[in-house]
């Protein structure tokens, strides 16, 4: 999920959209690839629980044109805070003022049971489910729409708006789960990415697959998923 985020980010950024990601994820991973190994600055943090304005907590990451709202170990610090002091119920409100400054916001969500998930979902408009092409992984895509599917009833939360099969191998067993997918959720199933060592060397390298990898299958397939995106989202709001 985050390296998916990831490229998103920096494909939309290079075909001109405002990007900014939000780092939701304890591990902080996203802050520390697109920082280059800095995950020090606990920006959610200091947003929901220091109780910073939004501007102060976004650190700029020039070299791909976007904006970062850092997150790091204090991130699930800052979840179970808010769980206990009842303010979970505010996380929509302290990130609607990205609404008017952004084109797109990314949320690299924490695990599903973690504190804070469901809250941080219930800001989000629309999600996107990376998968795996097996049975245990396909049946977290159908608990996520489920997940989405009941903050709605409550009066807020995200649609479906891509699934998007990883690690795809052309061996039966994905090529079974490929269909089942499909069969599932129909156009909502987004193009494969293919299994590649590219983006552990892009995670590892600090980097993204645009810059070490540009034509390479994977590569290829990432860009067809941003197309998607824009297709899905931008050309319906813009339409």
């Amino acid at each position: 999920k985050t390296t998916l985020t990831i490229h998103l980010a920096i494909e939309a950024a290079r075909r001109g959209r405002r990007v900014m990601v939000i780092d939701a994820d304890p591990q902080g991973n996203a802050t520390s690839w697109l920082l280059d190994g800095d995950n020090e600055d606990p920006g959610l943090f200091n947003l929901f629980v220091v109780g910073k304005p939004m501007l102060q907590c976004v650190r700029g990451v020039s070299r791909w044109n976007l904006a970062l709202v850092p997150g790091n170990s204090r991130t699930d610090e800052a979840m179970r805070f808010l769980s206990v002091t009842d303010r979970l119920a505010s996380i929509p409100k302290m990130l609607d003022p990205l609404r008017g400054l952004c084109d797109l916001v990314l949320v690299d969500m924490p695990p599903s049971r973690s504190a804070g998930f469901s809250e941080m979902l219930a800001a989000c408009d629309w999600v996107i489910v990376p998968t795996q092409l097996e049975r245990l992984a396909l049946e977290g895509v159908g608990l996520m729409a489920n997940t989405a599917e009941g903050l709605r009833s409550k009066g807020r939360g995200p649609r479906l708006l891509g699934v998007v099969p990883n690690m795809l191998r052309q061996v039966n067993e994905h090529k079974s789960q490929m269909k089942a997918l499909v069969e599932m959720f129909g156009p909502v199933v987004w193009p494969p990415l293919p299994l590649s060592v590219r983006v552990a060397e892009a995670c590892a390298f600090g980097k993204s697959l645009y810059e070490i990898a540009p034509d390479d299958p994977v590569t290829v397939a990432m860009r067809s998923v941003v197309d998607r995106l824009e297709l899905n989202l931008f050309h319906v709001e813009e339409g």
